[in-house]
Parts: structure tokens; sequence; C-alpha cells
């Protein structure tokens, strides 16, 4: 097993568990540790960025690219890649901006370029990290054409979500209920597919503003999958679906 890519598992885990308590009741629930399914991470679509940037730090540590996703309503594309060794698969999304409305690739402009991923394990958790504080007018006028725009103003490259794989998402959606998670309506997938899925609400975080001032923001769900044995790839018009989880009530 690759140790760097592990320990950069680890790190990333650690930093968006400390912010995403219904995470943490999962692993409790579980007794302690879980299966990950999938880590997926958000990006906007530029020359030096986007899936382009984020899948090569994943590739030097063994992954490949392994299918690839339009989410044309939403201005949205994806891929997920795989670890021969087994690892969790990363799904990977971009926005492409080029297909908003002028004010709204104005706003989206103000994030700062990507700089290099460094080569370090450490420093490249880091890495995925938040923007500088954003404007609250441009965060709220962005929201109403992307929320997921928005979303990249308040949390940039940090991690979006992980996932519990399981073997009966039914069973975990009310296990999660009954200990006060609140979770999304329905699952996404019929019985006897080959991939079921349901999410936790995005865990609000405080984000600080340009002026100084901070709000709460939706940040991070935890999802939980149930997948068929040899099926290995994502179903669009479900994570579609999950794509909406970080939307303010």
């Amino acid at each position: 097993m690759s140790p760097d890519a592990t320990r950069l598992l680890d790190l990333l885990w650690e930093r968006y568990a400390a912010e995403v308590p219904y995470a943490r009741t999962f692993v409790e629930l579980s007794g302690g540790g879980f299966r990950n399914d999938h880590v997926a991470l958000r990006s906007l679509a530029r020359p030096g960025g986007g899936i382009a940037l984020f899948s090569r730090v994943f590739e030097r540590l063994g992954w490949k690219a392994a299918g690839q996703y339009t989410f044309p309503d939403t201005h949205l594309s994806a891929i997920y890649m795989s670890h021969p060794e087994g690892l969790p698969r990363v799904f990977i999304s971009e926005l492409l901006a080029d297909r908003l409305s002028p004010e709204a690739q104005r706003i989206v402009s103000a994030l700062p370029v990507d700089p290099p991923p460094p080569d370090s394990i450490e420093a490249l958790a880091d890495w995925f990290s938040a923007p500088p504080p954003p404007e609250e007018s441009a965060l709220l006028a962005l929201e109403k054409e992307s929320q997921y725009g928005a979303w990249l103003l308040a949390f940039g490259r940090k991690v979006n979500h992980f996932t519990g794989s399981v073997d009966d998402v039914e069973v975990w959606q009310r296990r999660m209920r009954e200990a006060g998670v609140p979770m999304k309506s329905d699952i996404e997938g019929e019985p006897g597919g080959v991939l079921r899925q349901t999410a936790t609400r995005a865990a609000p975080v405080s984000i600080r503003l340009q002026d100084g001032r901070t709000r709460e923001w939706p940040y991070a769900y935890f999802e939980i999958a149930q997948r068929s044995p040899g099926f290995d790839g994502f179903l669009g018009p479900q994570a579609r679906a999950l794509f909406d989880m970080t939307k303010r009530a």
C-alpha cells in the first residue's frame, strides 16, 4: 500500500472530520472506523487549474482516471480516479465558469490562481485549503446563479466530502437519523441497483468575510454509499442530486 497516498487521505480526513460532526457520528456508530468509498473535491475550470491540476496531484500517488461525467444544467464536469491498490476513489468536479453570466464570471475570477501543489505530503494536505475571505455581496450574488460557485468562493480547495461504504444504505440512513443527524430525505438509486447513495446535510461552518465579519455557510456533508460487487463508477443523475447537498436551506 502506498504510504504517501494513505498519509494524504488520513491528513485530509483529519481536517475534514474536525469540521463535520456528522462524519464523526458515523465513525462512532461504526465502532471507530469505516471503509471509505471515495473522497470528493471541487474546483474551477481554468488554465492551470480545475480537473487537470487536481488529477495530477493524485496521479503521482498512483491514482488513474477511470470515468468522466457532465452536468450541463449546473455547468459542471467531473472525473473519478481509482487506485490499483484498492484505495478510495477520488471524485473531482469542476465549474465551467465560461458558461455563467458575465457578472458571475467576474465574481468567480476573484478566486486566486491555484499555486503548484507541493511535494511534501504534509504540505500537500495544507494545499487543500480555503481561499482568502470573500466579499459577502459577491458570495450572495454568485449563489443565485451557482451554489457550487459560491461554495468555491467560501471553501476553495477544501475537501467536499468523504463517503462511508456500507452493505445496507437504508439501515444506515435510519441509524444516522436515530442518532440525531440531519439526513437527505431520500436515497438515490433503486433497491437492487448497482449504486445507492444518501448523505447528511452539509455541516455549517463559520467563514470569515473580507470586511472581518463572519457568517455561517454550508460546508461539507458525509455521504453513505452501497455498491454492488464489481461496479466501480458513479451514476450521473445520482451524483447531480448530491451536488445540491451544499445548498443553503
